[in-house]
Formats: C-alpha cells, sequence, structure tokens
C-alpha cells in the first residue's frame, strides 16, 4: 500500500514539475524568437538591374552578426567582400497611387561566399561567383516615391537550403531550411542608364544571422 502511495506522489510531482515547466520553457523559447527578430542579422549594400518584368538585386554582405571577419582586406567594398547575394525575381503586380507605386515581385535570392572576393558593379554576374551557402525563395514588395525616385522594399525570405562555408578555420551557417526572415531596404532609382537603382538594408529574424559549427 505504501508502495503506491509513493508511486501516486512521485507521478504527481513529477505532473507538477512538467506543468511549471512547460510554460517556462516556451517563454523563454518564445522569448529567443523575439531576440533574434530584434536584431540585425546582415546588412547589405547593392544595385538593381531591371529589363522588362525581370528585375536582378546584387550586391554584397558588409555586415553578418556572428563573422569576425567579412572581408579580404580592412576596407569593405564589393571588391573585397567574402559573401556576395544575387536575386533573380519576376514583377507581378503594379499598382498607381497618386505618386506612390507598388511593385511585388516574386523569385529566389542565393548568397554566395568567395574567398578571393573580386566583385565588381561593373558585371553583376561576379556577384554570384562561389559557392551557394543560403537559397531563399523571395517575394518583396516596392513602395516608390515617383515624384522623388526614392523606395523602401520589404522582403520575405524563406530558406529552402543552407551550406557550411569556413573563414580563419571556424565553420559557420546562415540558417537552416524552413527559417523565414525579412530585409528592410532603402533606395533611390537612376535616372537613366544601368543600374536601374541603388539599394541598402538590414536583414532580421531567425536565418539571417551566422551560427558557428564544428570545424
Amino acid at each position: 500500500m505504501s508502495k503506491q502511495i509513493f508511486t501516486n506522489r512521485a507521478s504527481g510531482l513529477c505532473l507538477a514539475a512538467w506543468l511549471i515547466l512547460t510554460p517556462l520553457l516556451a517563454a523563454e523559447a518564445e522569448g529567443s524568437q523575439k531576440q533574434a527578430n530584434a536584431l540585425i542579422g546582415y546588412e547589405t549594400v547593392g544595385q538593381v538591374l531591371n529589363t522588362g518584368t525581370e528585375s536582378l538585386q546584387y550586391g554584397y554582405l558588409n555586415y553578418v552578426r556572428g563573422v569576425p571577419r567579412i572581408a579580404t582586406a580592412a576596407t569593405i567594398s564589393e571588391a573585397t567582400v567574402l559573401l556576395t547575394f544575387y536575386n533573380d525575381t519576376t514583377t507581378e503586380l503594379v499598382i498607381n497611387n497618386g505618386p506612390m507605386r507598388t511593385v511585388d515581385r516574386t523569385g529566389t535570392s542565393t548568397i554566395y561566399f568567395d574567398e578571393t572576393g573580386f566583385a565588381t558593379f561593373t558585371t553583376p554576374d561576379t556577384f554570384r561567383d562561389g559557392t551557394a551557402v543560403q537559397v531563399c525563395n523571395l517575394r518583396h514588395q516596392v513602395v516608390i516615391d515617383t515624384s522623388t525616385g526614392y523606395f523602401t522594399v520589404t522582403f520575405e525570405m524563406e530558406v529552402t537550403s543552407a551550406t557550411s562555408f569556413k573563414i580563419d578555420g571556424h565553420a559557420y551557417q546562415l540558417g537552416k531550411p524552413g527559417d523565414v526572415y525579412r530585409i528592410s531596404v532603402s533606395g533611390k532609382l537612376t535616372t537613366s542608364g544601368t543600374p536601374s537603382a541603388y539599394i541598402a538594408g538590414v536583414a532580421m529574424g531567425l536565418g539571417a544571422d551566422a551560427v558557428e559549427r564544428g570545424n
């Protein structure tokens, strides 16, 4: 009889502990998620090339949280950075509302690692040299003030693949499949010629920052 009472008490204590710990663990996970969403994962500088319904955005990552070195030299530029991006998107919808214009696009985004650098804005394809270390499906909305040419863009990025890369003997990985994060971009349209626009922005959320992996 006493053994049964002990068993019942033990079961009760386990249940009580589970009831107490589960909300605490959930709250901790939610807190970590909110913190990740509030932190800048990486920063970008780039350009845009629009041709008909196709829009290419390409450039480099000038800062990556968790990665101490992101360039081959002290001066950070397209010629020295180790991580570049190349987005290939198609326009799906354009809405004009007075001086404001919204443009919706979908497509893919790839971040490349090239330990030698040497990208150049005069040749957009150089921004997809190297090894693909993150691939995303993307959707973005551009909001343009047509009276000034200034615009903002909000990107929704869903990671479909991620591969580790090494810098100074340390392995890093940008997100994992299933992660979703956002990029906020500001830009200015050019009046003629190439590129179509200049852009810069920040990425925030799980999948945007680098996690160090085992060597």
